[in-house]
């Protein structure tokens, strides 16, 4: 592969991840710039485009930009270890909502949703495929021009809850799980089936390109369907209200999902783990480190409890967190990703993984 000369041995690392077996050494994704303070971010825009809308939206919503963007991207970065050449769709975060009416609101780097929708009764008739017709387009662009350059990752449409959080509101979303508690639970299940048919048009589309399912910003690659399942509005839950809302709607994305990760987003998630890993379905959990909270090494107990209960995991974290990381948790189904300064300090993380994986 054109950025990958061991993509071979990368994907057959990758693979070995989801059994929670070791080929020659714990995952470890390790970006870097080429050149010191190149931009690298699949999140954030090089270009300050706020006073040029046109070009905005372009930077979101143009084949053409979003591929040349990306190449640039690609050649800027060095990749080390399992770090692989990919471009991220991004439609905004649970952007599934896109296609029951959201309108999205392009930020320099990101896109927000005001709520649309009256009621959740809106649901029922709300799906449309006006933008979903553009996404697809921009997958097929993308992975038509993808050939042995890049694997093309699914979009960020994940977490139902989340999604109608941006249609009907957040605080609205919060007052009806106490107040209209059946049509919210309706609500989910309608929004959930169009999360399954349209991430299934996505996936069909890159399948060949893939070799199966990819995931951009964790450096995911596994030989079926693949994306990751979130529910960052349960912070703000009771583990009695996760389990009666979030649990059915994770456990009817797995009946679609072969390859599940869960995106635990902030330490106040804790609460919410035991319904968590008691998914037989759920192959890893990914780990955030969320800013103003401590980096992963300082949640050593709850990362040993999530690898107990049998689930990989998928941890970012600054370097100053790899020796804590490689010592104290099994390799086994471990997948560290971080950043460095440059190729050297992330060939030095690499070696320093290499040397330190264990049972």
């Amino acid at each position: 592969m054109k950025y990958k000369e061991d993509i071979d041995k990368v994907r057959e690392r990758l693979y070995a991840f989801w059994n929670r077996e070791i080929v020659d050494r714990a995952c470890v994704c390790v970006l870097a710039p080429k050149k010191k303070g190149d931009h690298i971010s699949m999140f954030e825009n090089p270009h300050d485009l706020r006073k040029d809308p046109a070009a905005l939206k372009a930077y979101w919503t143009d084949p053409e930009t979003i591929y040349r963007e990306n190449i640039a991207r690609l050649e800027r970065t060095w990749m080390g270890g399992d770090v692989l050449p990919v471009i991220f769709q991004n439609y905004g975060t649970s952007g599934h909502c896109n296609y029951y009416g959201a309108r999205p609101v392009y930020g320099n780097d990101t896109i927000w949703f005001d709520p649309v929708w009256d009621s959740l009764e809106d649901a029922d008739n709300a799906y449309t495929e006006t933008l979903l017709k553009e996404h697809l387009e921009i997958a097929r662009y993308l992975t038509e021009r993808g050939k042995d350059q890049y694997f093309v990752g699914m979009p960020d449409s994940t977490g139902t809850i989340d999604a109608l959080g941006h249609l009907y509101g957040t605080e609205n979303v919060l007052i009806d799980m106490l107040e209209e508690s059946e049509q919210v639970k309706h609500a989910i299940d309608i929004v959930n089936r169009g999360w399954i048919s349209t991430n299934e048009m996505f996936y069909q589309i890159s399948r060949e390109l893939n070799g199966g399912g990819a995931h951009a910003w964790m450096h995911l690659l596994a030989p079926g369907r693949l994306t990751h399942m979130q529910c960052d509005m349960s912070v703000m839950f009771s583990a009695d209200m996760y389990e009666e809302f979030a649990v059915d709607e994770l456990k009817q994305q797995m009946e679609w999902l072969e390859y599940p990760v869960y995106h635990f987003d902030g330490i106040e998630q804790e609460k919410h783990l035991v319904h968590i890993l008691a998914l037989e379905k759920l192959r890893a959990i990914q780990w955030t480190h969320v800013a103003g909270q401590k980096s992963a090494g300082h949640y050593i107990p709850v990362l040993k409890r999530i690898q107990e209960a049998g689930k990989g995991l998928i941890i970012m974290a600054p370097p100053s967190d790899v020796p804590i990381l490689m010592s104290e948790l099994s390799s086994k189904g471990l997948y560290i990703h971080t950043e460095a300064e440059d190729a050297g300090q992330a060939e030095e993380i690499v070696r320093y993984v290499e040397t330190h994986t264990r049972e």
